[in-house]
């Protein structure tokens, strides 16, 4: 039951005196400890306001349990009281001498044994973390000496557990019947935890946190503490956020903070919501596909994007890898961390752009009754703001302009419109760098925004030759980033010029690694993209342009002897007049 309710019906159990042992049950972090301490702190009943409260964690032994109680009841005791006189007269045959009552006994295990029963005599005693409990300390001891408590003591107590993390489960349920009288299971709802944690640990931005956790459905109170906390840390000092911008980074890091603290049960993992980009896109490819396609992980990854939707997560960038970054190491970078979030308010355009753009996916993919001249009209609206979105979202865009009835100039309109804008913000010697893998999760992309990315990136590489690459491979057995960006730039007709303008050895050391690059393409292609393909292609070329010239017949005959012939796509025939007798092996 809710918290509200458990609270409720807790007053009302701990009233009833013949309920001598009281169960409250429930995840761990849900509150229970705390739903307790304000039942207590409103009570009027003495005894319960006067309550023992003794936590199982680690201890290992009943005498140990004994031990806690006596401690939590000395404290409670006036000196030269009569209870106290009872004890030290009880303890009479022991030798040691009884110190002052609030620096507690000096012979404290005697205390556990003789003077335990006098300090205990009608009290209630709260006993939490049970499931925490020492492996030596038994389920059937702890309640045993519970009931001899209640029988010969008069005593009460309440049982606070997570009863789903028993180890003995079977004699648990066996003693629960004869030993509680009444049990309570606290579910409190992910609403209430952040209440309570809230209250407990304070921040500015609870109205983003609140939907964020209750969209997780979070109800581990501590795991809300920490995403306030981490929220709290990142945006410190940032209070004058617009709503707008506390929603794109907010529930981005509640979710992360969630994940890492283990507190969403089915959480997807970080690198699913750090790649989380262009997931209409994806839906879009799932809608595609048949049911017997589906996989474990493809359903997984939906009730994931389902989470991320509801979370009202676009995309995720830089600043979840800073977040992520942060909660496994601990360390906060807080210039980097600034200099995203002054971005972002600085982008305000751009986020109503990508809103903007979120909506027409939305529509389009998920609304069938909408019709294409309507969606071609929000398409059209968008074009002035097509250069404030990333070659990504412009990339699905066009995808899904094509698809509609007379989209097609219209889609070929905002990759023009998106280019026009990128090249002029990249004028010739002030291009920005690249990284070659800007595309690392291999998204859908454009082939004209891919082709002008990888020009940039070649016009960055002049003083590079794909000699020096094929050079440095052969005598390092390895390459650099200056290489990998280059192999990356290049194109079909850079390798055939490459190849024409180099003679001899020169020759035979480019053909000759690139055949290489060829015969192995799973290791090299991760590293340098289509330049594999580019020098198969420039050699296609080649050998079909004039099938008969000495360059034409060295490359087939090199392709021939690697076991590759059928790649050129040319028949032997004609490169070799049958007439001829077939060449000598090419050597090594």
């Amino acid at each position: 039951m809710t918290l509200e309710r458990c609270r409720q019906n807790l007053i009302e159990l701990l009233t009833d005196p013949d309920n001598h042992v009281i169960a409250l049950s429930g995840k761990w972090g849900t509150g229970k400890s705390h739903l307790w301490g304000e039942v207590q702190a409103a009570s009027k009943d003495e005894k319960i306001k006067n309550a023992v409260y003794v936590s199982l964690f680690g201890l290992s032994s009943v005498e140990e349990l004994k031990l806690r109680i006596a401690q939590g009841v000395l404290p409670k005791l006036q000196e030269n009281s009569p209870l106290v006189d009872s004890i030290k007269v009880g303890i009479t045959g022991v030798k040691k001498i009884l110190k002052s009552i609030h620096s507690g006994f000096s012979a404290l295990d005697e205390l556990a044994l003789i003077a335990v029963p006098m300090l205990i005599q009608g009290r209630f005693i709260v006993i939490d973390d049970i499931e925490r409990k020492h492996a030596d300390l038994s389920i059937d001891e702890i309640l045993g000496f519970i009931d001899g408590s209640v029988q010969n003591l008069e005593c009460r107590f309440l049982l606070i557990l997570n009863s789903d993390e028993l180890e003995d489960k079977t004699l648990w349920d066996l003693f629960r019947e004869k030993v509680i009288d009444q049990e309570l299971r606290l579910d409190t709802s992910s609403s209430e935890s952040y209440d309570i944690a809230a209250n407990l640990t304070s921040t500015a931005f609870g109205t983003q946190i609140k939907p964020a956790v209750e969209a997780c459905q979070i109800t581990n109170i501590r795991v809300v503490r920490k995403i306030i906390r981490v929220v709290n840390r990142l945006l410190a000092n940032r209070t004058e956020l617009r709503d707008e911008m506390l929603r794109r980074v907010i529930p981005s890091t509640a979710l992360l903070s969630a994940i890492h603290y283990k507190g969403i049960d089915d959480a997807p993992d970080l690198d699913f919501v750090l790649q989380f980009e262009n997931s209409y896109a994806a839906a879009r490819t799932k809608q595609t596909k048949g049911a017997g396609d589906e996989t474990a992980e493809t359903k997984a990854h939906e009730r994931w994007r389902l989470l991320m939707d509801k979370l009202g997560i676009l995309g995720t960038d830089e600043f979840e890898a800073l977040v992520v970054n942060y909660l496994k190491s601990g360390l906060f970078e807080g210039e980097a961390v600034g200099r995203i979030i002054d971005r972002y308010s600085a982008e305000g355009r751009e986020l109503s752009a990508r809103n903007s753009a979120q909506a027409f996916f939305e529509r389009s993919i998920w609304h069938p009754e909408i019709l294409d001249p309507e969606l071609l009209a929000d398409l059209r609206a968008m074009l002035l703001d097509v250069p404030l979105l990333n070659m990504f979202t412009v990339t699905s865009l066009y995808n899904q302009a094509i698809r509609l009835a007379g989209g097609a100039a219209l889609a070929q309109e905002i990759v023009d419109t998106w280019l026009a804008a990128f090249r002029a913000q990249h004028p010739a010697g002030q291009e920005e760098v690249f990284d070659p893998d800007y595309n690392s999760f291999r998204q859908p992309l454009h082939p004209a925004i891919e082709a002008a990315i990888r020009a940039i990136q070649g016009r960055q590489q002049t003083n590079v030759t794909l000699l020096q690459v094929c050079q440095k491979v052969r005598n390092d057995h390895g390459w650099g980033q200056r290489e990998t960006n280059y192999m990356r730039s290049v194109e079909p007709r850079d390798y055939e010029a490459a190849i024409r303008s180099v003679t001899g050895g020169d020759l035979k050391l480019v053909l000759l690694q690139s055949m290489d690059f060829l015969k192995n393409r799973a290791n090299y292609d991760p590293h340098f993209g289509g330049a594999t393909q580019s020098f198969l292609d420039a050699c296609r070329a080649i050998v079909l342009g004039d099938p008969n010239a000495r360059i034409g017949r060295l490359i087939h005959d090199l392709f021939r002897d690697a076991g590759l012939e059928a790649q050129l796509i040319v028949p032997a025939a004609v490169i070799v007049p049958a007439n001829t007798a077939p060449p000598a092996e090419i050597p090594s």
